[in-house]
């Protein structure tokens, strides 16, 4: 093998496995919990996930009433994220392309939002539930 050939597959395995990494995890929206829901029916406000391929939320900080409905939308053409707030049994994931919607039963209260595929990359945020 030349080292043309040999650079090409080294490239090649690169990006099959960043490509698993970025990608890992459920494929499908979670619905188990009464808080959240996979319709593709909209929400009062939409939450983006992954925006100009970056491991971020659109926006990352969020006020809603209780009881307010989101949408969740992956807008990233690679990665599956997820819109989890930890302990509250709200678990959306979206693959790429994907929405779904969260009803916001919490308690007011300040909360943390992470994907959990991406959480060590920074992707989070705060939402702010109101009476």
């Amino acid at each position: 093998m030349n080292r043309w050939s040999m650079a090409s597959m080294a490239v090649a395995v690169s990006v099959a496995l960043l490509a698993a990494a970025c990608g890992g995890g459920a494929k499908t929206p979670s619905a188990a919990s009464p808080h959240a829901s996979s319709s593709a029916s909209g929400g009062g406000q939409t939450v983006l996930q992954g925006q100009g391929g970056k491991l971020v939320f659109t926006p990352s900080t969020l006020t809603v009433k209780q009881g307010a409905r989101l949408t969740i939308s992956n807008v990233d053409s690679v990665a599956t994220h997820t819109f989890t707030i930890q302990g509250k049994g709200i678990n959306v994931v979206n693959p790429p392309g994907q929405s779904g919607t969260a009803t916001i039963n919490l308690s007011p209260g300040t909360y943390t939002f992470i994907c959990t595929f991406h959480v060590s990359s920074g992707m989070k945020g705060t939402i702010t539930v109101t009476g």
